[in-house]
């Protein structure tokens, strides 16, 4: 008798004298169901986040093969040693990429269950570096700049990311993510720019010239992960600032409310030229997110424009009071439908029309002052993580 021999017919008589089962040895051979088998992965692939993705997901493709039926995909990361098994749905699998850290180096492993819930072997579906943490841009006219400005006398602030409703975005979507997975925030958003000032570039109320923001959106964004890009545009499109300039005139020496309402119907029906900057409007909008979605792989959220009736230039002075409320309802709704037109399904429509948006005084005015951005980035932010 051999040695290797011998010492199994050692142990096999300790486990004897144990009352211990021979198969304590190794684990007992699995015994399917007649006619049943395991599923078998053919192929899987890992796809680069794409705008449609909620931020930190990614499209898995599988094919499997089972005689019975595949009810659905597991999988894990695997860096140094096998994470977590997470599940995803047979018809449209997604991979989560929050129990793992940017730009790290692992393996993404996937296996099939089908419908009795037999499950394949293990396998590798994609191995790299992880992708880099999103990026948050904000894009558009002075509503999303940040600006700011105090004295009639005094110069403005034309961008200021941290006062713009982008930095209460960019806070809310990190408190809603991982912490290593917290989104980088720029804002290139300056007062002034209409539809063809994102595309083109121009020139901001402070005498300073941009360039294309669709361009540095494309700079700052990088097509290998997550890039969210939010957009407020279209009233400088048209001449609604002198359109509100004169109406504050108007209403300062009508002295009454219904003086008030008419001058809000002659500055709405005779002074505003949206009528004939709709087409213009509509056709910049649909430039705008189809360039952003294929020159930068974002996706896009579209922010509405807010009521500025009742709201105060100066204390106890609304220029624009509640009695106007039914032109201001309608200029805005005309604005956001020219705009709107020019959105696919694809692109988000963020309507914070109604919503209690407060506003600087004096000169600033009718720009949102701190709580009015907050109260605006809440509700982009919102759109972004639901």
């Amino acid at each position: 008798m051999s040695r290797s021999a011998a010492l199994m017919s050692t142990v096999l008589g300790v486990l004897i004298a144990m009352a211990l089962p021979v198969s304590a040895l190794a684990p007992p051979y699995e015994q399917l169901p007649d006619g049943d088998t395991r599923p078998i992965i053919v192929s899987a692939e890992l796809l680069d986040p794409q705008p449609h993705n909620a931020l930190l997901e990614a499209d898995l493709q599988v094919e499997a093969i089972d005689n019975d039926g595949i009810q659905g995909y597991e999988y894990r990361w695997n860096h140094l040693n096998p994470g977590r098994v997470l599940a995803t749905s047979a018809t449209e699998p997604t991979v989560s990429y929050a129990s793992v850290v940017p730009k790290t180096y692992t393996r993404l492993e996937v296996r099939a269950v089908d419908v009795n819930g037999w499950r394949s072997a293990w396998h590798t579906a994609w191995t790299g570096l992880t992708p880099a943490a999103p990026t948050i841009v904000l894009a558009g006219d002075s509503i999303a700049s940040g600006y700011t400005r105090q004295w009639f006398t005094g110069d403005a602030t034309c961008r200021d990311a941290d006062y713009s409703f982008g930095s209460t975005v960019r806070d809310s979507v990190a408190a809603a993510l991982p912490t290593a997975w917290a989104p980088n925030y720029v804002n290139i958003a300056f007062p002034g720019a209409g539809m063809s000032s994102v595309i083109n570039g121009g020139s901001d109320s402070c005498s300073d010239t941009h360039p294309s923001q669709i361009d540095d959106i494309e700079r700052y964004t990088d097509p290998a992960t997550w890039n969210v890009v939010i957009v407020t545009a279209g009233i400088n499109s048209t001449n609604w600032v002198d359109v509100v300039k004169e109406l504050t005139k108007d209403t300062a020496f009508s002295w009454t409310k219904a003086g008030d309402k008419l001058a809000c119907q002659e500055a709405i029906t005779e002074r505003w030229n949206l009528k004939d900057r709709r087409d213009q409007i509509t056709a910049g909008a649909s430039e705008i997110a189809e360039a952003i979605r294929t020159r930068a792989n974002a996706s896009v959220y579209w922010a509405s424009y807010f009521a500025i009736d009742g709201t105060t230039i100066a204390p106890g002075w609304s220029p624009i009071g509640p009695e106007c409320a039914d032109e201001m309802e309608f200029a805005l709704g005309e604005l956001h439908g020219a705009i709107q037109a020019g959105l696919d399904q694809d692109a988000t429509w963020v309507d914070i029309d109604g919503l209690p948006i407060d506003t600087q005084m004096w000169a600033g005015w009718p720009h949102p002052n701190p709580d009015g951005h907050r109260i605006i980035g809440l509700a982009v932010a919102e759109a972004i993580t639901s």
